[in-house]
């Protein structure tokens, strides 16, 4: 029996559903997509998901005549189109955003019911670039109508959501939040194409593959399997680049990560600043390997103004070992030892969020200053207009770091340093014209317990050092810490809510992958090459 006619009668039932059902499906086939994602990686459920939103989206591609209803003929395609999409885009930003939730039930979670109407709002937002791509697809295959026939449409499709996701990483500051790629993290090998086309690239040949299914509906299974082998080439031609290196050389420098696990509900207590700073300075100096170079503490594991606090770093600074320095996350700021006792961004004196390589004579060789801050986290946007607000409510804003540039000390191999949210940026971690030898990434997820979050935050991490060719360290508070190779292989690793230190060699850098040196230009060729097919056969006589 053939395949072709019972999914063409199922893509037929799935594109004629109307009213409530239609809408359910919708963000139903969107949620189950979420779960393909980290750490879930229930792979069938991506595929399921992108063939049904195309299914969906079929029947707004031909001029028809319906029912009489409140929108004019030519509107109902579009909007229909866009709702698919929106509600699709809904559910799958939802699964994805969960974690937030518990950011709102750390103690004393005086607004933990703020909690889910926050990530709905979330995901909302988000939705629209899913309801944007699909209204988008309708009005192209309406107006061509050969981009809309088997899988030309599948390319189309493909094209669009990663156009639309791309945008989303960048509009408002961006938020490049689990696309469509990290669908493969569980395998270092299939995220190579990263290295050439940047985890965009990687999303645009996701979609293409994983719904090129829905084009065996219209038949023409032959066409469709050429297809799918062009869409693995890049999958097949990448895989040597880890397939056949070999393992990291034990020659880098020897880094001790240091994952104190303090809970977030104790982190800022100035009380219990001297028991924290005491676990981290034990669980530093503790059975030493005699290579030891430099030791690394997460983001703001000093929750204080180290360097107006000249004690506390002399204190600190024991345990940088000898011609290394210990690199350690502390918010920086204009203020005096009594201003520094509580962090309030509020102030109106700046502040930053910082990384300091500390020195064994007490002295802060270099200071990174968080760029990329956190909307709402770590930054009220235009907070300048209501002021007043943001003191009635205790947040205020950290200042945004001037400029990303390599740290280059005596000692220490060049790094490039990016703190938590700065991961999640493809093309936005190293100064592209002093390239550096590795990435340093400190993180806090503690906000987030032992949710979704961290673990879709560390597969960031990963695709970055792909996509860039570098090693990447990754410190975390209460996890995941990590080292990661250039391929996106974790070398070590240290768990969630786990106290403890890794001691392992720097793995060596790699030269610059073609992503590395032309950015997203090389994801715009790849999004040509999908289209070109398209432009070629819709304009044929």
């Amino acid at each position: 029996m053939s395949l072709e006619s019972p999914l063409r009668r199922i893509a037929c039932a799935v594109a004629a559903m109307r009213g409530w059902r239609r809408w359910l499906l919708a963000a139903l086939l969107g949620a189950g997509a979420g779960f393909a994602m980290p750490p879930w990686y229930v792979f069938p459920l991506m595929v399921v998901g992108l063939v049904g939103l195309l299914w969906l989206i079929d029947g707004t591609r031909v001029p028809e005549v319906e029912e009489a209803d409140a929108a004019p003929p030519r509107q109902r395609p579009y909007r229909r189109s866009f709702g698919d999409g929106l509600l699709w885009g809904l559910g799958y930003f939802a699964v994805g955003s969960l974690w937030i939730i518990e950011a709102f039930s750390v103690p004393p979670a005086d607004f933990v019911a703020l909690g889910p109407p926050i990530v709905g709002g979330l995901a909302v937002v988000l939705a629209i670039f899913v309801g944007l791509s699909c209204l988008s697809w309708t009005w192209l295959v309406r107006r061509r109508p050969r981009l809309g026939q088997g899988w030309l449409r599948v390319l189309l499709f493909a094209v669009l959501l990663a156009a639309f996701e791309w945008l989303r990483g960048h509009v408002f500051t961006g938020y490049p939040w689990n696309p469509f790629g990290h669908v493969w993290a569980f395998a270092a090998v299939t995220l190579q194409p990263a290295a050439w086309f940047g985890v965009y690239g990687l999303s645009a040949l996701t979609v293409a593959l994983l719904t090129l299914p829905a084009a065996l509906s219209d038949g023409r299974g032959r066409a469709v399997l050429i297809v799918g082998v062009l869409l693995l080439l890049p999958f097949v031609a990448a895989a040597p680049r880890v397939l056949l290196a070999a393992p990291s050389p034990n020659t880098g420098p020897m880094l001790r990560l240091v994952q104190p696990n303090i809970p977030q509900s104790e982190k800022w207590l100035w009380e219990m600043r001297d028991r924290h700073l005491a676990k981290m300075l034990d669980m530093s100096t503790a059975d030493r390997p005699a290579d030891l170079r430099h030791v690394i503490w997460p983001e703001t594991a000093v929750p204080f103004l180290l360097a107006q606090s000249p004690d506390y770093l002399r204190t600190v600074a024991t345990v940088a070992p000898a011609d290394g320095y210990l690199l350690v996350g502390a918010p920086r700021g204009a203020m005096t030892v009594d201003e520094a006792r509580v962090i309030s961004p509020g102030s109106a004196r700046p502040q930053w969020n910082s990384l300091h390589a500390v020195d064994g004579k007490g002295f802060i060789r270099a200071t990174y200053d968080k760029i990329h801050l956190v909307p709402l986290g770590e930054y009220l946007p235009l907070r300048h207009y209501y002021a007043f607000l943001a003191d009635t409510i205790g947040r205020g804003s950290f200042e945004a770091g001037l400029e990303r540039r390599t740290m280059r000390l005596p000692g220490l191999p060049p790094v490039g340093v990016i703190i938590c949210y700065e991961a999640i940026f493809p093309a936005a971690v190293v100064d592209p014209l002093d390239r550096p030898d590795w990435i340093l990434n400190v993180t806090n997820d503690s906000w987030f317990g032992a949710s979704s979050g961290p673990y879709q935050h560390m597969v960031s991490a990963r695709l970055r050092a792909v996509e860039e060719g570098l090693p990447l360290v990754r410190v975390a508070n209460t996890g995941i810490s990590a080292i990661i190779d250039r391929f996106g292989r974790v070398e070590a690793q240290l768990g969630m809510e786990k106290t403890g230190i890794i001691d392992h060699n720097l793995p060596p850098p790699g030269p610059a992958t073609p992503f590395a040196r032309f950015g997203d230009w090389s994801f715009l060729a790849l999004l040509l090459l999908l289209a070109l097919p398209g432009v070629y056969l819709a304009n044929r006589n």
